[in-house]
């Protein structure tokens, strides 16, 4: 039942304090899926050999196999080793069962040619022809190969051999030694297009090659039963310095010298202590033996040695005034207190900022971000001029001054504001409405910029940055689009531009832009397709527009085109553009990177692209570098 409800002290007082220590529990708790319990308090090497195997303890299945020491149990101990990726205890069980062809094997797919040799050099001493020609074949060895073949009496295959391996004088030497005329010898000539028979080069070549494992915490019955048990003796291959040296780490009496306040008792009885040891047991170095080892290390109470300390520090004390050391200055304490990029920017740390934003958003180029870097410094200070001839005093400018009482509250003014980033995004909605393309894709660049350095104080309004950064994308990425079909416009008409200005029409349709400027777009797409006799992407076009609710007179002009267009239903251009089939736009290429595509992704404003733009700065920010890997913007000033 303790069990069950793993209260797993209530089980260490039942099993120190009870007589069922023994096969009985042992197979219950194996039974019940506790080997991990049990193997903490068996004595046999057999029965915690095969507790070990069973719950994954590889150490304790080394050492016991080692004081077992045969075959079977170093067969099995391998088998185990091997399926949970432990090379090295693999090779020690193979070492200890000789078992020279799996070990062979075992240098080969791991790349240990060094031991490849050495194993070679003992099938040598041992006069192993079968493993000799083994470890040829792994080494790429071919002179030896041939000579091996020759000692086991197969000269015809020595000389194909050496042969085919180039060899020409080992080849005579074989020949002539067989009594063999050359013109007797038939199909000897390398085949055309046959390549040398030699190990490729290991990628990876390295003794360490063990799969990385987890770290696994120490439980509440490790320790427990390794030391301190009544009449538990010594553990085989456990050394009394071992003992100590997990007494000292798995107790847990070191929280009060943490300042670790664990209550009153905690139910644990003071005179049972670690399996009934006295308090005398368990303070090995408590205040009396310091106090009595202080005589042993030479350390004397002197009281001549305090009073010539004493006269030293009062006749310091009177040789004149000492100025007190400068303090921290407030630049220094935003750097500390923040690891916001804006706040290092501002505290005049431009390398630690740059580090952040790397990082975080993977900012490649600062080219376009050095005017905000430099405003921030600039407009985080004021200078106050005292005198003539003066120098004027430099005052850092806080951001709650009333409320920041402490230096761990000291925070730099705000230069950029979310109230401020929802301002300039009216001026580019307003841009965008009035068809001023260009002038809307600069404000919404500088307002996708200036986001690096907002900082807000909710989570709600980090929230709010997240979606601002979005509408940016998609307002860029459109007006981008619209430029360039603006541009393929004032171009030759011909089938191909035709083309591109349909699908780049349809395009700036899936741009996630307001209601009122996707209405306009669509309109655009819908006279634009028509236009060009795409009458099945115009009705679509026009459908979608209702779906909006537009105003009475472009909803009948667009129940117009439905009527015209469900007539002859077809596209007279081959236009790369299916609106069934989900997309996202490519920002580089302004064309479609359908659901299932390899794509990657500017890791600051999440604009999508070919795999084939991988590495370059985004289109979209200008400032990110596609596919870095990034942890994110933190905009949060109180998650720092």
């Amino acid at each position: 039942l303790a069990l069950q409800h793993r209260n797993y002290e209530e089980v260490v007082s039942i099993i120190r304090n009870s007589n069922l220590v023994g096969q009985s529990i042992i197979a219950y708790l194996q039974k019940n899926g506790y080997p991990e319990i049990a193997l903490h308090f068996v004595r046999d090497d057999t029965a915690r050999f095969e507790l070990a195997l069973e719950c994954g303890n590889m150490d304790i299945a080394l050492e016991t196999a080692k004081a077992i020491d045969t075959p079977a149990y170093w067969n099995k101990f391998s088998q185990e080793a091997l399926r949970r990726g432990h090379i090295q205890m693999v090779e020690l069980a193979y070492q200890r069962t000789k078992a020279y062809d799996k070990l062979s094997f075992l240098y080969s797919i791991t790349g240990n040619t060094e031991k490849l040799v050495k194993m070679q050099k003992i099938a040598i001493m041992r006069n192993d022809l079968q493993s000799r020609l083994q470890n040829s074949l792994f080494i790429g060895d071919v002179e030896d190969r041939v000579r091996v073949l020759q000692e086991s009496g197969q000269h015809a295959l020595a000389y194909l051999t050496a042969k085919s391996h180039g060899l020409v004088e080992e080849a005579e030497s074989i020949r002539a030694g067989a009594g063999v005329e050359e013109a007797n010898i038939t199909s000897a000539d390398v085949a055309g297009g046959s390549k040398l028979l030699l190990p490729t080069t290991p990628v990876i070549s390295s003794t360490e090659l063990d799969w990385p494992q987890l770290h696994v915490s120490k439980g509440i019955f490790d320790g427990k039963f390794n030391f301190g048990d009544k009449g538990a003796g010594p553990h085989p291959g456990k050394s009394r310095v071992a003992d100590l040296a997990t007494a000292a780490v798995d107790g847990d009496d070191a929280a009060g010298a943490w300042d670790i306040d664990e209550g009153e008792n905690m139910g644990v009885d003071d005179e049972e202590g670690f399996g009934g040891a006295g308090a005398d047991e368990v303070d090995l170095l408590g205040d009396e033996a310091e106090a009595g080892a202080e005589g042993g290390w030479g350390i004397d109470d002197d009281g001549e040695l305090d009073a010539e300390i004493a006269a030293e520090a009062t006749a310091a004390a009177a040789a004149g005034f000492v100025a007190p050391q400068p303090g921290i200055s407030e630049l220094e304490v935003w750097s500390r207190n923040s690891t916001l990029a804006v706040d290092q920017i501002a505290a005049g740390n431009f390398e630690q900022a740059m580090r952040l934003l790397r990082d975080q958003v993977g900012i490649a180029s600062f080219d376009a971000l050095k005017p905000a870097f430099m405003e921030i410094y600039t407009s985080s200070r004021s200078v106050l001029t005292t005198a003539p001839f003066a120098t004027p005093s430099r005052i850092p400018l806080r951001r709650n001054p009333a409320e920041s009482t402490e230096a761990s509250q000291y925070f730099p003014a705000k230069i950029y504001s979310l109230s401020s980033s929802l301002e300039q995004l009216q001026q580019g909605y307003r841009a965008t409405t009035a068809a001023k393309f260009e002038d809307g894709l600069v404000l919404f660049k500088r307002l996708l910029l200036s986001l690096i350095f907002v900082s807000v104080d909710t989570a709600e309004d980090a929230n709010e940055i997240k979606q601002l950064l979005q509408i940016c994308r998609e307002y860029i990425l459109g007006i981008t689009i619209e430029l360039e079909r603006a541009s393929v416009a004032k171009e030759e008409a011909t089938e191909e531009n035709s083309v591109r200005l349909v699908e780049l029409a349809a395009f700036f349709t899936h741009c996630q832009l307001r209601a009122d400027h996707e209405k306009l777009s669509l309109r655009a797409a819908m006279n634009t397709a028509y236009k060009h006799k795409c009458f099945k992407a115009a009705g679509e076009f026009a459908q979608r527009l209702l779906d909006l609710v537009p105003t009475p007179q472009i909803a009948d002009k667009a129940r117009k085109m439905i009527t015209i267009c469900d007539r002859q239903s077809r596209d007279n251009l081959a236009i790369n553009y299916d609106a069934r089939n989900p997309f996202v736009i490519c920002a580089a290429s302004h064309t479609p990177i359908h659901r299932g595509e390899p794509a990657v992704n500017c890791p600051y404003c999440q604009a999508a692209y070919k795999p084939e733009h991988n590495g370059e700065l985004c289109r979209v920010c200008t400032v990110a570098k596609i596919g870095a890997k990034a942890t994110g913007l933190r905009s949060l000033a109180s998650a720092n």
